[in-house]
């Protein structure tokens, strides 16, 4: 029964993260024949999921049969309608909690509003600038002088942004775009679950423990109620971590299949996530090469399996689902990430978010005093006159004040929460104890497999900017996961016990952060709310549309939450920095 019920749960994440890569190259295709994103399309890629996974199943499960046997299509059917039931209830579910929660963040309502709201009302990413997207051709809003945000939502890669936007044009409200960061929470939730039950003999506690912190950490709780991506590039990485591992044990085309998914999502989401998905594939890829090396018929059929696999995948990614982001900005600009890494590139803003006294400092450096700090932002963003820089702290202690930070969604020091300090010293603990057991007792595929992603991860912080900023690297925290995995896998019951222990102490840094983030979103939401209300019913009372003065030039994004309102409202291009309302004074 068990087992069963870990399949459904496993069946559903699949589901899901099935529907948004269907919402991804179905939208993506029909651009190429200049077809927008209209109200139907998120109905017709629903409906597409479900053909092809019941497909995909039905053949795994029956096979093409003349005449299929009508007890096993018994046997089959009724758990994958339970999955992709549990699996819509999940979506929709994410849909309406996310459509009350107001994204009151700079990014949100900058570029990620900018993109979403542009291509919901027929901006098409392939065949024009969303600054030459008006109001004339349909749009809301229409890119003021100044507002630079247009050449994000141009050239960065926009997976998250074309799941929002279809989602914003079914559902009339563009705050339950973001749903996608619940979804991919919970499908990576799905399946490391079943995996861990599954693949790793972990008891079914255990599992629930090592996937909630996973999923439920300090990055993605103090994002789930933004526009921010990190979420998803965080848990699409961890579902290829888990792929990749479950590869190596026993090749199945349903591992490809989630593995192809996630690193379509992960890559699409930010750019750093083709990086990532692609270093630690090809580490995979090499391993699994050298792995039968002695079996030249099976390495032949391997490599030309992989190969094909990686290419039709990385086409698929980049050319395909990425042709607005990663093709045409090499074929108009030269670089697949302009405006980043090209001549008269836009400044990388982790170098100009670095706290002053860390910029001279290695990236080793940077990221050790990060972990032991304080959980605060201390960035030239927030004190431009400079002065507040990392305060280290003993590790396990938390003060209020240092709680109260987390409502920031790109919290600089400390981002891994408040006891990470002490998780990440019992985590290199851990980890030479792993590698000292793996060597003693010659499990050398294990070894290797932890060693990879070890090794990796702390290369990429050693030799990549913004090791100091936990959203950038969420590899490190999924080496912590893998260590609590080993404890629970030991069958010495004092290492499971020593496990438990562990596994409380990530708990309770989740649930502090997740305390204090869902507190900022209820308040924000209510106060935001309250205001958009009073607003309306003034702009009611009004003959004609009601002028407006935004505060900053770049939080054009709130005029699609007025939109929403079924308010028409006239712009003033002065700005006037007195928030009356929410980022805006009428």
């Amino acid at each position: 029964m068990k087992d069963k019920v870990l399949e459904i749960i496993k069946k559903s994440g699949i589901f899901l993260l099935e529907f948004l890569t269907v919402i991804l190259l179905y939208t993506t295709i029909l651009w190429v024949i200049k077809v927008p994103i209209t109200k139907y399309h998120i109905v017709i890629e629903f409906g597409i999921t479900i053909i092809l996974f019941i497909l995909l199943y039905f053949i795994k499960n029956i096979g093409i049969k003349i005449k299929p046997d009508k007890e096993r299509i018994k046997e089959f059917i009724l758990p994958i309608l339970i999955a992709i039931l549990l699996g819509t209830i999940i979506f929709t579910a994410s849909v309406y909690v996310c459509g009350k929660i107001y994204d009151t963040t700079s990014d949100g309502n900058t570029y990620h509003k900018l993109a979403i709201g542009s291509m919901k009302n027929g901006w098409i990413p392939l065949y024009g600038s969303c600054k030459d997207y008006t109001e004339e051709d349909g749009n809301v809003v229409t890119v003021m002088e100044g507002n630079i945000n247009y050449l994000w939502a141009d050239h960065y890669a926009i997976g998250t942004e074309i799941i929002g936007a279809n989602i914003y044009a079914f559902s009339g409200n563009i705050e339950s775009g973001k749903a996608f960061s619940l979804v991919m929470m919970y499908a990576c939730f799905a399946i490391m679950l079943e995996y861990l039950c599954k693949n790793r003999k972990i008891n079914i506690i255990a599992g629930l423990i090592i996937s909630f912190v996973a999923t439920v950490n300090p990055i993605t709780v103090t994002q789930v109620g933004t526009y921010y991506v990190d979420t998803t590039l965080a848990m699409g990485l961890f579902i290829i971590f888990i792929e990749l591992l479950s590869i190596t044990e026993k090749r199945d085309k349903e591992k490809y299949l989630i593995l192809a998914m996630a690193i379509i999502i992960c890559s699409n989401a930010k750019f750093t996530g083709l990086a990532y998905a692609g270093v630690f594939c090809v580490a995979f890829y090499f391993y699994w090469l050298i792995k039968e090396r002695k079996d030249k018929a099976e390495l032949t059929k391997l490599f030309k399996e992989n190969t094909i696999f990686y290419v039709i995948t990385v086409i698929v990614t980049v050319a395909i689902v990425g042709m607005s982001s990663y093709l045409m900005n090499t074929i108009n600009s030269k670089n697949p990430f302009y405006p980043l890494y090209v001549e008269g590139h836009v400044d990388n803003m982790v170098n100009q978010e670095i706290p002053v006294s860390l910029s001279s400092k290695s990236h080793l450096e940077q990221f050790l005093i990060s972990v032991f700090s304080e959980g605060r932002n201390v960035s030239p963003a927030y004190y431009p006159e400079g002065g507040i820089e990392p305060k280290l702290k003993i590790p396990f202690t938390v003060t209020e004040e240092e709680l109260n930070n987390y409502t920031i969604p790109d919290i600089r020091m400390g981002g891994f929460g408040p006891l990470y300090s002490g998780i990440f010293i019992i985590t290199i603990i851990i980890s030479i104890v792993m590698i000292v057991d793996y060597i003693k007792n010659k499990k050398y595929d294990e070894l290797i497999q932890y060693l990879l992603i070890f090794v990796i991860s702390f290369a990429l912080v050693i030799f990549l900017d913004g090791a100091y900023w936990a959203r950038y690297i969420p590899y490190v925290y999924f080496i912590s996961i893998m260590n609590l995995t080993y404890l629970f896998e030991k069958q010495k019951r004092w290492i499971n016990v020593l496990g438990y222990a562990v596994g409380i102490i990530m708990i309770v840094n989740s649930l502090l952060v997740t305390k204090i983030a869902f507190s900022s979103y209820v308040s924000n939401s209510k106060y935001v709310k309250n205001n958009f209300q009073s607003f309306k019913e003034y702009c009611q009372t009004q003959e004609e549309p009601v002028e407006i003065k935004l505060n900053i030039i770049a939080y054009q994004g709130v005029l699609y939450n007025i939109d929403d309102l079924g308010i028409k409202v006239k712009i003033n291009q002065e700005l006037d920095a007195k928030r009356d309302v929410f980022m805006f004074k009428y």
